[in-house]
């Protein structure tokens, strides 16, 4: 085997452990997030609004200390479930301040 050859196969493994690292994002995760994404950026689109981030983080912050979780991308099944119905809430109170 060539060096050439060692250096590539080393180059495809370190690439599979790289990805085996990474965590695995559902495609409920992924739908719930482009959600609070798209309410993110419609909530702070009027300058007076607070950032993006901030009001990510007051939806995720809540989601993470009720689920228990460190990540949101490691929310799974019911997890997901439980999130919506967090983001759902802190909307709907939202709504009700703006009223």
């Amino acid at each position: 085997m060539t060096k050439e050859e060692k250096l590539e196969i080393a180059k495809m493994a370190a690439e599979i452990l790289r990805k085996d690292s990474e965590p695995k994002v559902t495609t409920e995760w992924r739908q719930l997030s482009r959600e609070i994404s798209e309410y993110c950026k419609k909530q702070s689109e009027d300058y007076d609004q607070p950032a993006y981030v901030t009001i990510q983080n007051a939806i995720y912050n809540p989601i993470r200390y009720i689920l228990g979780v460190h990540k949101v991308n490691t929310l799974r099944g019911k997890e997901v479930d439980k999130a919506r119905e967090i983001f759902e809430f802190i909307k709907h109170q939202r709504e009700e301040v703006e009223s």
